[in-house]
């Protein structure tokens, strides 16, 4: 599940996508750059629970795009610049992994 922040110069709009930054994090989702979250779900239901927490969270101003991917439409991702980190050549299409 990807989430994409579009944030606005209106006043309080810093304050208020701090905090719904934060709460993403405290969700279990990962900043890939600094407008985009990401978080490994298990199922549509696991993708209704999350949209209803970032619901309850949403600042009043901007923009904020909630995408759901499945594995395979994730693995067809095209690196077209740099190539998998580390972390993604160990896991790879694997939904778990073993330590």
């Amino acid at each position: 599940m990807l989430v994409l922040l579009k944030p606005t110069n209106k006043r309080g709009t810093k304050t208020a996508y701090t905090k719904f930054r934060k709460a993403l994090r405290d969700d279990g989702f990962v900043m890939v750059a600094p407008e985009l979250y990401m978080r490994v779900v298990a199922n549509r239901k696991a993708i209704r629970k999350h949209l209803k927490r970032m619901a309850e969270k949403l600042p009043e101003t901007g923009t904020v795009v909630a995408l759901s991917l499945t594995e395979k439409q994730w693995e067809k991702m095209v690196y077209l610049v740099g190539e998998k980190s580390d972390q993604e050549l160990l896991v790879g299409g694997k939904s778990h992994v073993i330590l």
